[in-house]
């Protein structure tokens, strides 16, 4: 089955290769982790905005970002086996969407992420290494992380919250916006949630009309539904969850899906 990121029908050959021209990350600050994630918190305020991401402002200043990434960086799995499970979920979903963000900046101006896919659809964007995590890796800890790595190895298959699928961004007009906070473990049931209900009730990426009856929503349903059906039986009473005003609609309608749109998530300018 196909899914958002990968929409692959060969093997990963170039899984984890390395990204030329990534900016080096400078040393992580010594002291404990800081699971605020504060930097991050900073950088999201400033450049989220309309449903997009400032990737230019953010490029004009990335200092506080590049320490903040360097910090996530320097987690060692003996450290994070120390931590909660909320600690240890919000850890990864802010890696996911901030070395994500990553990406985009070092090669931005860019149109799509999608730009930066490997050569006649070997592999895309999200298959390659380049998240410098390596001891933290499933299965090879001399490789860095992909996003793929990140989403599918341990965010799926450890935390298992299908919340997770609107929380994560990969950098598309179609995605989840990102939140314009970090996650943190004190507030992380309640702030995937919110993130949840807000994507289902976004009539931009699922349209849900009682009325008329009608049922677009986002391929992420599709290519997720074994997460939300896990959760729910269908993916209709999992949106419903969501909607409860249209709970009844909901039950009883036909899924359809809205065409992805992999255009880059920049703000309007």
């Amino acid at each position: 089955m196909p899914t958002r990121r990968t929409l692959l029908a060969v093997p990963l050959l170039l899984a984890c290769t390395s990204v030329p021209g990534a900016s080096p990350l400078p040393q992580a600050a010594p002291g404990p982790f800081d699971h605020s994630h504060a930097a991050w918190t900073e950088v999201l305020k400033t450049c989220v905005r309309d449903g997009g991401f400032d990737y230019a402002k953010l490029k004009a200043d990335r200092a506080r970002f590049d320490a903040y990434l360097a910090s996530l960086a320097a987690v060692t799995p003996a450290e994070l086996g120390t931590w909660s499970e909320p600690q240890r979920f919000a850890f990864w979903i802010n890696v996911y969407n901030a070395f994500c963000v990553q990406r985009v900046v070092d090669s931005y101006p860019l149109e799509s992420i999608r730009k930066l896919d490997g050569a006649f659809g070997i592999s895309t964007v999200f298959d390659k290494g380049f998240i410098p995590l390596r001891a933290h890796h499933p299965d090879k800890k001399d490789e860095d992380l992909s996003l793929n790595d990140v989403e599918h190895k341990i965010l799926r298959k450890v935390h298992k919250d299908a919340r997770l699928h609107a929380a994560v961004n990969c950098a598309s007009v179609s995605c989840p916006p990102l939140r314009a906070e970090a996650f943190t473990a004190d507030e992380l049931d309640a702030q995937l949630t919110e993130q949840m209900r807000a994507f289902v009730n976004d009539p931009t990426r699922n349209r849900i009309d009682a009325e008329k009856k009608e049922l677009e929503v986002s391929e992420i349903f599709k290519w997720f539904a074994e997460d939300f059906e896990r959760e729910a039986k269908t993916v209709q009473e999992y949106l419903a969850r969501y909607a409860p005003g249209k709970a009844e609609f909901l039950r009883g309608a036909r899924l359809r899906y809205l065409k992805y749109d992999w255009g880059l998530n920049d703000v309007p300018r």
